[in-house]
């Protein structure tokens, strides 16, 4: 591979880690809370979190992913729970972690209990350990991939659905995965605009899995290219709507696009079931415009 190649390739790589670095961020309270029994053997019932913000990038130059105060009734049995993603083996996870753990001591000085989400393919090999004449750290690793896919699938969160991408698929084909997936998010009660951030989302990450042909195809067999917010008929609904002083101008304009989007579903084959939850309407409803429409 010659330099530039090398230099692009690089390149997009630090892109799509700031963005599954983004996702995660956006998502880390929602993402987080379901595994504090599983994973961290936290009594969530029994405690209390106080998140505290990661401002360790003052004095370092990368920023801590996650940092919380697990409270207890009995103070003595508080502590800091710290978590660090990665998508990739650092070579020398051990000493950043041993760094942090003296940074957050110094400022709570209390126990503190750290681990490190894996999320590359298969098991990390980070070494978890420190171990010198007048020092004994280690940390704990979590390989994402060991965590049972109905963990994510079972979940009316969409923001954890999603993670199911990078979960263990019990023996199912990736295509599978990536049905049950899309078609979770759509039966989740959220709206079309959270649905469709999800999607795009769903979309970064399953490059961590080599998976980003098959959702791109999953994609474009679904209606969510029209959007209610940008979509021509629904702005010519506006439009006509300002013109005459009222409101049904954009309900022609809402409808047009609803009419538009069961057609486009309908032309891809996709189930009356699937079209229905991607618009928040009735099966009944996407029959009764797909037989007026074809009529025509």
């Amino acid at each position: 591979m010659d330099a530039e190649n090398l230099e692009s390739n690089e390149n997009s790589k630090k892109k799509y880690a700031k963005a599954y670095d983004k996702i995660l961020k956006e998502n880390l309270i929602e993402t987080i809370k379901p595994f504090f029994k599983q994973l961290f053997q936290i009594d969530v019932e029994n405690t209390e979190m106080e998140y505290i913000l990661p401002a360790l990038q003052k004095t370092l130059e990368t920023e801590a992913d996650f940092i919380a105060k697990i409270k207890h009734k009995n103070p003595t049995d508080d502590f800091i729970l710290h978590v660090e993603f990665q998508t990739q083996d650092h070579l020398t996870m051990q000493l950043r972690m041993n760094f942090y753990q003296a940074f957050i001591r110094t400022l709570h000085n209390i126990s503190i209990r750290q681990y490190v989400i894996y999320l590359g393919k298969g098991k990390s090999k980070m070494i978890t350990f420190i171990k010198d004449k007048d020092l004994d750290f280690r940390y704990t690793i979590i390989n994402f991939e060991d965590i049972d896919i109905d963990e994510f699938i079972n979940s009316d969160v969409p923001e954890v659905v999603i993670l199911g991408i990078l979960a263990n698929y019990k023996g199912q084909t990736s295509q599978k995965i990536v049905d049950m997936i899309v078609e979770k998010i759509l039966k989740t009660n959220v709206s079309l605009e959270k649905k469709q951030k999800c999607i795009k989302q769903l979309e970064v990450l399953s490059k961590l899995r080599n998976l980003q042909e098959t959702i791109k195809q999953k994609i474009n067999k679904m209606a969510f290219v029209y959007d209610l917010k940008t979509d021509i008929r629904y702005l010519e609904g506006v439009e006509e709507g300002i013109d005459k002083g009222i409101e049904i101008g954009v309900d022609k304009g809402v409808e047009k696009t609803i009419i538009a989007s069961v057609l486009n579903g309908y032309k891809q084959q996709m189930d009356i079931s699937i079209i229905a939850n991607i618009l928040n309407i009735t099966e009944e409803k996407v029959i009764e415009i797909i037989n007026q429409q074809t009529k025509k």
